[in-house]
């Protein structure tokens, strides 16, 4: 099976925590990271398979929300996870959420969980099943 493609841009401060997050996924998607919007705008072109676009609401102090109103028009079937940075409205958020512009939105601060979360929602991953640790040692209850 061929790894889906996910694309991430967003400020340098949460790299970290994002490739943290991604990291259970490693068998099943391969990860860019993109500095600028004119960078992702390059590579969106070009990948294929691509399941879902993570991208920062504000870039370099530059709002990123009708860029992604440009890729989505292009490219209506990619997932995008909007990062809301404090800057970003909730009327803004809302409006995007309902005019499906975005599938999804974390806002600061998340965890790794909420980006798990939502990678095995964009990219149409089955989440495995928790088993209780008693079950997996074989004692009963």
């Amino acid at each position: 099976m061929a790894k889906k493609s996910v694309l991430v841009c967003v400020k340098k401060d949460i790299v970290h925590p994002i490739s943290w997050a991604l990291r259970e996924f490693e068998k099943q998607i391969s990860v860019r990271y993109l500095d600028t919007t004119k960078q992702l705008g390059m590579v969106l072109g070009d990948v294929e398979n691509c399941c879902a676009v993570i991208l920062d609401s504000n870039i370099g102090d530059e709002s990123t929300l009708d860029f992604a109103k440009e890729i989505k028009n292009d490219k209506p079937s990619l997932k995008i996870l909007l990062i809301a940075s404090s800057g970003t409205t909730k009327e803004e958020i809302v409006g995007l959420i309902q005019s499906k512009i975005v599938s999804g939105v974390l806002i600061r601060p998340f965890t790794a969980e909420q980006v798990s979360d939502y990678i095995y929602k964009l990219c149409g991953f089955q989440k495995p099943s928790e088993v209780p640790w008693y079950m997996q040692t074989g004692m009963k209850p």
